[in-house]
């Protein structure tokens, strides 16, 4: 009697999302340092676009997919020069979405965090000489990180099954060396935070 009663109400928490998400993304820049100096490498903000398909797990617990293609230009940094090199990445991943209060509240607070993977690629027309190029070097290579996604956000009903999102991510993975390589002699160290603030509208069923 009682699992008859508990299957209804797990299936009605069950609903599902489908939406869409914008946003503008930073990366902090990290240190290549050599004898010569050091320089200031890392990624042009940029524009964020992504889609997002997910499932109300349970009252307070929900699970999404998300994709999200980021504009993020090369650059390399160092005593008033600057060079750049055109790129791009690309996020794939699944999070945990944790809410603060039930399904049918207008407004869910929520912590978010997941993984998955994340495609850097830079995609610029590479040159016999680079400036800066003692310090590293801005490649033509697509390379595949290990990503961690942690950080949070806000849901709001704005229709019987429309919503919006206001959120923020922050996305890390190990510095891609392979993408900006550090020149013989230098090195580079630490890790890639790309902080996304987005908006997302979606739909439930």
């Amino acid at each position: 009697a009682f699992g008859a009663w508990l299957a209804p109400a797990c299936l009605a928490q069950q609903h599902w999302e489908l939406g869409a998400v914008g946003g503008f993304g930073m990366v902090k820049s990290v240190s290549a340092t050599s004898g010569a100096g050091s320089a200031d490498a890392g990624f042009k903000a940029g524009a964020a676009l992504g889609v997002f398909g997910g499932q109300q797990l349970y009252s307070r617990l929900g699970g999404e997919f998300r994709y999200l293609y980021r504009f993020s230009d090369l650059k390399l940094a160092s005593s008033g020069a600057e060079v750049t090199f055109s790129g791009r990445s690309q996020m794939v991943h699944y999070d945990l979405l944790f809410f603060t209060n039930k399904p049918d509240a207008p407004v869910r607070p929520y912590a978010a965090a997941g993984g998955g993977i994340k495609i850097y690629d830079g995609t610029g027309k590479e040159a016999a000489y680079q400036p800066l190029s003692r310090f590293a070097i801005l490649t033509k290579t697509r390379q595949v990180m290990g990503l961690a996604s942690v950080g949070g956000g806000v849901r709001v009903k704005v229709g019987p099954r429309a919503f919006l999102r206001l959120e923020f991510r922050d996305y890390i993975t190990p510095w891609p060396k392979d993408v900006i390589t550090p020149a013989p002699g230098a090195k580079i160290s630490g890790w890639a935070h790309d902080l996304v603030p987005m908006v997302g509208i979606g739909v439930s069923f």
